[in-house]
């Protein structure tokens, strides 16, 4: 192997040719090797040195250019202090401090956990912090984003060819006389990466590259030159007070019941449902305080305050049909606790089980998205009853700041964005109901 020698620039400082014993001596000009250039820092806040380079270029004046640039970098205090640690290094290290430092919820972190395993570590692990570009977050976007669609597209193409073999192999047995039916294999098939999904992912990596931003690991968070893919936000669509009242009559007799009369007279969150104590609860005044909540992540419950700060001990009203409710349901849960004596769990939440257990978030869920189908109401989900004491604020004109605390948001920004078109509606039938108000055409 042939034995290389550093053949310095004339004249560029840090500037050099890596050579052979074939080139020609020093003092002379080679016209075989690309230059080079090296740049050795101050020592970081670790104590070591800081050496940075690169290779492969064509000219000296490429190469001195190259090195002026990070030396003023460095001279500016925007020069990475780790030109090697890569986004997939980061991202770990990132979250686990974020949790450790108790700076973000137990839902949230696990979501970023999810975000970074699935998505943006395969896609954008490899690349040097110091080297990611907002070209390259985009293109990872649009990837991840590609990849979903082909996997739904496959997964849906292979039930349908069990779809097919089973009704074949059916057609065969009812043919032959036989009554059992075969019921075709399926695959599950994925839920697709929507572009609010995508934000949500953004949101992770933006995150991060604050914080190495902050850690002098880059100069800039280049998350902020990502193409985002357009996020067409739902038309809200509530139940209509017809379909409520239809609802709680057909559902009185469920256990359940109190539950739903609450979410929609109070628009409270599932796990503010999940985690109300009858200590928060005024059955006289209807005054209702939001303390808690208890939330699931996996399928653990964690209990903390309320969501953010505009959340925290917010109050809302019932009015006297729910406190009605909420009384009789206090009666029964009172029946139950005689009933099981020193093994009823009595820790004062609301919705309980007949032992006195509370109710897990999911199975909340669960419950009430199949009455809510069953009763045909739209978007079959807990949460359009939250969106329907909003529809409810909203169509009686209260004002949006008001709405807004109601549901805890954390700024009236967010309710506009969210209930927009009710908004929009209202004042149109406000309109109509002020029309002839003003008397016009009279003569004195």
């Amino acid at each position: 192997m042939a034995k290389t020698w550093y053949r310095p620039a004339p004249r560029q400082k840090g500037v050099y040719q890596r050579c052979t014993e074939a080139c020609p001596p020093k003092g002379e000009r080679c016209r075989t090797h690309t230059f080079s250039w090296r740049f050795e820092a101050s020592a970081g806040a670790n104590g070591k040195r800081r050496q940075f380079g690169k290779d492969g270029y064509k000219s000296v004046k490429d190469a001195a250019e190259a090195r002026a640039e990070t030396v003023r970098r460095h001279a500016t205090g925007t020069l990475p202090s780790d030109t090697k640690k890569t986004l997939g290094e980061w991202l770990p290290e990132w979250l686990d401090g974020k949790i450790k430092r108790d700076e973000i919820e137990d839902t949230t972190a696990r979501g970023y956990a999810d975000n970074i395993k699935n998505h943006l570590v395969p896609k954008l692990g490899h690349r040097k912090l110091a080297e990611l570009r907002g070209l390259d977050i985009t293109r990872a976007y649009a990837e991840i984003q590609r990849e979903r669609r082909e996997e739904i597209a496959a997964a849906e193409a292979k039930n349908k060819i069990h779809k097919d073999e089973a009704e074949r192999v059916n057609a065969k047995r009812k043919a032959a006389g036989k009554i059992r039916m075969v019921a075709p294999k399926r695959v599950a098939v994925p839920r697709p990466i929507s572009s609010a999904s995508v934000a949500r992912i953004h949101a992770c990596l933006s995150g991060s590259l604050k914080s190495a931003v902050k850690a002098g690991l880059i100069p800039r968070n280049v998350a902020m030159d990502a193409e985002l893919p357009r996020v067409d936000r739902h038309k809200v669509t509530p139940p209509e007070p017809e379909q409520y009242a239809a609802l709680l009559d057909r559902i009185v007799n469920e256990r359940l019941f109190p539950l739903v009369v609450v979410a929609g007279y109070s628009g409270l969150r599932r796990g503010e449902l999940a985690g109300l104590k009858w200590e928060d609860v005024s059955l006289k005044t209807g005054r209702l305080v939001v303390r808690r909540q208890r939330v699931s992540v996996g399928y653990q419950v964690v209990e903390r305050e309320a969501k953010t700060e505009a959340g925290q001990d917010r109050v809302v009203y019932l009015d006297a049909d729910a406190r009605k409710d909420l009384s009789a349901w206090r009666a029964k849960q009172a029946k139950e606790r005689l009933a099981w004596g020193t093994d009823y769990h009595d820790a004062g939440y609301i919705f309980t089980r007949e032992d006195g257990t509370p109710y897990h978030p999911d199975y909340i869920t669960k419950v009430v998205s199949r009455l809510l189908r069953r009763a045909n109401i739209p978007a079959a989900k807990l949460h359009a009853l939250r969106h329907f004491r909003a529809a409810w604020l909203i169509s009686m004109g209260t004002d949006i700041a008001v709405v807004s605390k109601t549901l805890g948001h954390k700024s009236i920004a967010i309710t506009s964005d969210i209930y927009g078109s009710l908004q929009e509606q209202a004042a149109m039938d406000l309109a109509k109901k002020t029309r002839g108000y003003v008397a016009r055409g009279r003569t004195a």
